[in-house]
């Protein structure tokens, strides 16, 4: 049997000694895991499976299970995720900002923003979008693992020609991965800017959304109180200084984001190929 071991910067006694999780469930998971003909997971690993489960142990057994099935199933969107040596990765992070915002919101929730860089329609492909927006995932868990994620999604620029980029098969595989697969929970969306094209883009990804994820979007068109948002969702210190907050430029935050996606290389190289063993 494989045993997947990855670079994670954080160790699961912490997480177990901040009450997160428990020892226990951890060692549940694991006995579990051995009856199975999945890879072996160490305890960083389970950890943040449990996290996302809010450590109900019979979830947690569905969602590790969806997690190799899913991936096994669209190789397109989970594997060749190298920053500098995979050509449609390298472009998108021009055509798009992904950012994985360095400050925290209360109660150790982590904060996702995307932006349109590049308005040009034909520069938009939806699967290297939907590959580098999961990709922001492992940024996240790296060092402390937060305990949900909002995602925040600026759409300006957003035509109606880039409605014929959707690739339904890939966007389906995608919510299905990030409900059902995913090892961190999303807490809510928040897409701004949003105009025609972008509802109908909305309502398309909508069909595949379970209630719970679709109770937790949020749209906004151009011109929404940003104090208010700043107020009821998300505070000035998580977002660029385009939105009015805090932090440096989009630019620059997309910028760190290339940086650490080259700093998990070796993770992302690592973790397909124990995947693919399994």
């Amino acid at each position: 049997m494989v045993k997947m071991v990855l670079p994670f910067k954080f160790k699961a006694e912490t997480i177990i000694k901040e009450r997160r999780t428990t020892q226990s469930a951890v060692d549940e998971i694991k006995d579990w895991l051995k009856t199975t003909s999945l890879p072996l997971l160490q305890d960083e690993f389970v950890v943040l499976f449990l996290m996302s489960c809010k450590n109900n142990v019979s979830d947690t057994k569905n969602t590790i299970q969806a997690y190799f099935r899913i991936k096994k199933n669209a190789p397109h969107l989970f594997n060749h995720r190298d920053i500098d040596s995979d050509d449609d990765v390298r472009k998108g992070m021009k055509v798009m900002a992904y950012c994985s915002i360095p400050t925290s919101m209360d109660n150790n929730v982590a904060v996702h923003f995307f932006k349109l860089l590049d308005n040009n329609y034909r520069n938009f492909d939806m699967i290297t979008v939907l590959k580098l927006s999961i990709m922001l995932t492992d940024i996240s868990q790296r060092y402390n693992p937060p305990n949900e994620v909002v995602l925040v999604a600026d759409m300006k620029g957003l035509g109606l020609m880039h409605l014929t980029c959707i690739k339904i098969e890939a966007l389906r595989t995608c919510l299905e991965f990030l409900q059902e697969g995913t090892p961190l929970k999303i807490k809510a969306i928040h897409v701004l800017n949003a105009n025609y094209a972008t509802e109908k883009m909305l309502a398309v990804a909508k069909l595949f959304m379970k209630s719970d994820l679709l109770t937790a979007t949020k749209t906004y068109p151009p011109g929404a109180d940003m104090d208010q948002f700043y107020k009821d969702c998300i505070p000035a210190k998580c977002l660029p200084k385009e939105c009015g907050g805090d932090l440096p430029s989009i630019e620059e935050l997309n910028e760190r984001s290339i940086e650490q996606f080259r700093e998990l290389k070796e993770f992302f190289k690592e973790e397909e190929s124990l995947r693919n063993v399994s």
